[in-house]
């Protein structure tokens, strides 16, 4: 049986993670793999890079339930897509956005059924990861798509946030800074393959040159360029954090310099 992830906003020090892990579990051994709970209240850009980070990392046929949710109870459509062979559920609010527009393209998309409850169990407007979303993600993972999705929709009717392409250009490239990690790390949307050998790069306050391949190669302190982990360029300050120390955040743009003539 394919398996459950779970992204959310909700934290841990409430119940409402354990409480969609419950339901899933319910009646059924679906495995359940907590991806993060931990994302910031509300930030649905946070949760769609999450998303475009984990989504190839498991097999086929995984249904990745993200909850990032701030008009839930509201008319936003409940939806179930279907992109790069696995199911992804939840509000359609822009969670989809990367793999919409840089990964992988939508494949189908279907509204969520309000599955029956258990008898005796609350159904809550305000908790829709667990009455909603949850118990269609447990319905798909078993196979059981007609109990969990209702009317086709169009791809590209799907809400979407607004994402500049990253662009080559005469005077170089220009891109933006689409995350910063827990370590201040700044993850850009500039594919490697787009550099040269020797590349300069303006962020925030500095100008950084050339390509490391690992933080151990330069100095304590020291701001440097790596290839990160999704294809990317990064910008990283060894032993520090880019983003203060560059004075840099979320959604900034990032300038490659074009190499001389």
């Amino acid at each position: 049986m394919p398996p459950v992830t779970l992204t959310s906003d909700f934290g841990l020090a409430d119940s409402y993670a354990g409480e969609m892990k419950g339901v899933i579990l319910s009646g059924s051994d679906v495995p359940v793999i907590d991806i993060t709970h931990e994302l910031p209240r509300g930030d649905i850009w946070a949760g769609a890079w999450a998303l475009r980070r984990i989504w190839m990392r498991f097999p086929v046929d995984t249904v990745h339930l993200c909850v990032v949710d701030p008009t839930v109870g509201s008319g936003r459509r409940a939806i179930a897509a279907r992109a790069g062979e696995r199911w992804f559920v939840g509000p359609d609010n822009g969670l989809l956005t990367f793999l919409d527009h840089e990964i992988i393209g939508i494949e189908a998309v279907r509204s969520v059924w309000r599955l029956r409850p258990p008898v005796g169990a609350p159904v809550s407007s305000t908790f829709h990861g667990r009455d909603l979303f949850a118990p269609a993600a447990a319905a798909l993972a078993r196979g059981r798509l007609d109990e969990a999705l209702g009317e086709e929709l169009a791809p590209a009717s799907l809400a979407r946030l607004a994402v500049p392409p990253a662009e080559r250009g005469p005077e170089g490239l220009a891109g933006i800074i689409v995350h910063v990690d827990r370590f201040g790390n700044l993850v850009t949307d500039l594919p490697v393959e787009w550099l040269g050998e020797e590349p300069r790069v303006r962020v925030g306050t500095a100008t950084v040159s050339g390509l490391a391949d690992s933080y151990a190669d330069v100095a304590p302190g020291t701001a440097l360029l790596t290839r990160g982990s999704v294809g990317t360029l990064e910008v990283s300050v060894r032993d520090g954090r880019a983003d203060r120390e560059l004075q840099a955040e979320r959604g900034d743009t990032v300038l490659v310099e074009a190499a001389p003539r």
